[in-house]
């Protein structure tokens, strides 16, 4: 009897053994996603201040296809070029005591696959005048987030590139703070009724820029207008705002400022109006210069020739 159990005991434990060792192994833990980062941002001279792009490569290895995202705090304030408030960026971001910007965006291309290698940019552009000898501004950063989860998260160093081509011995880069928006008109404003029974004219304004202090648009409005005058505008970019986005260090840029009054509005010399600009950003700072923020000129009343 002691033989027969003993027999049985050992017959099982071999059976067991032969299922350990069959078995197939348990299978290895998913590797995760990672991504680099480019260690130095290089902005290069151009015609319209300095340009340049930051390289991010990641590699997704999810089971499914999936999202990525970056965290970008710019370098220097404003030199972000890559937001689409609402639709890349999930908002205007945080801005930093230094006025610079840190804002989560989409990696672009839409969804990854499972295993996709992808390579894409940051861009950024400083307006500000090209010197021959080079610079430096500090650091900036960037974080990789797959599915929440951050697989990196790297500071660049960022040199400015001298119009004699070097990126040796680079002194500090110091922006300005303020900034100095200036407005000129070119003659009066002359307003001739239309078909409509509405008058309308076009007035020739010229905004400069003498600062490289970082702003979004330039915003443009009327000054002591008749009461029967609406918001003056411009084709291009409509009311309240100076065509062609942020100016450049130095820049002047000419364009038609629109006009028009309804049909009650009285013929004849109604005096004089302005227009006055301001640059707008995420924090104010006093224009350095504001007497030079607003152009008057003369408006006049007329039927039609």
């Amino acid at each position: 009897m002691r033989t027969r159990l003993s027999t049985v005991l050992a017959g099982l434990l071999g059976l067991a053994g032969a299922l350990a060792v069959a078995a197939p192994p348990a299978q290895a833990a998913q590797r995760s996603s990672t991504a680099t980062v480019a260690d130095r941002l290089i902005l290069e001279p151009t015609d319209r201040g300095y340009r340049g792009s930051l390289q991010v490569d990641l590699t997704y290895r999810g089971a499914t296809p999936g999202r990525a995202t970056y965290v970008i705090t710019e370098p220097i304030p404003g030199a972000y070029q890559n937001a689409e408030w609402g639709i890349n960026c999930y908002s205007s971001g945080e801005l930093l005591p230094d006025d610079r910007t840190k804002v989560e965006c989409n990696v672009p291309g839409g969804l990854l696959a499972p295993g996709e290698q992808r390579t894409f940019t940051i861009d950024f552009q400083v307006l500000t005048t090209v010197q021959p000898y080079a610079m430096k501004a500090r650091n900036g950063e960037v974080a990789v987030k797959v599915g929440g989860t951050v697989v990196a998260d790297e500071e660049f160093a960022t040199r400015f590139r001298s119009t004699t081509g070097s990126l040796a011995n680079p002194q500090p880069y110091v922006r300005d703070t303020q900034p100095d928006v200036a407005v000129t008109v070119a003659g009066d404003l002359e307003m001739v009724r239309q078909p409509s029974g509405w008058f309308k004219g076009r007035l020739p304004v010229t905004v400069r820029y003498h600062s490289d202090a970082p702003h979004q648009w330039v915003s443009i409005v009327g000054r002591n207008l008749p009461p029967t005058f609406d918001w003056p505008w411009s084709p291009e970019c409509g009311h309240e705002c100076a065509p062609g986005g942020p100016l450049m260090e130095g820049e002047a840029r000419t364009f038609d400022l629109h006009f028009s009054a309804s049909p009650d509005t009285p013929l004849g010399d109604l005096g004089e109006a302005g227009v006055e600009v301001a640059v707008w950003e995420l924090r104010q700072y006093p224009d350095a210069n504001p007497a030079d923020n607003v152009a008057t000129f003369s408006v006049t009343v007329t039927e039609a020739a």
